[in-house]
């Protein structure tokens, strides 16, 4: 008996393949940008039956890059919550 519904897997490349339209309208490193956010995608997206695929594939980006911030932070020695600001910036006070 052939399966009726694709894998998820496959509905992703479906995905990807109708995003190609607007990958096409990115400029250089936005290209590079885009193609990383994919990946992120790929790598660790999975299905949530109640979930919109488009959905799942974003919410599964989002933790992608959580996990890189949470590394980027540790290697930073930054607590979790808290915000990373550069010494040269000003708090915007009136004097």
């Amino acid at each position: 008996m052939g399966r009726t519904v694709p894998s998820f897997r496959v509905l992703l490349e479906e995905i990807i393949l109708e995003l190609t339209v607007f990958r096409r309208a990115l400029h250089g490193d936005e290209k590079a940008a885009f193609d990383s956010f994919m990946n992120k995608a790929r790598k660790s997206c999975t299905v949530v039956p109640t979930l919109d695929p488009m959905d799942a594939v974003f919410l599964s980006v989002l933790v992608e890059q959580e996990k890189e911030l949470k590394l980027l932070r540790e290697g930073m020695h930054v607590p979790t919550g808290h915000q990373v600001r550069p010494e040269e910036q000003h708090d915007n006070k009136m004097d």
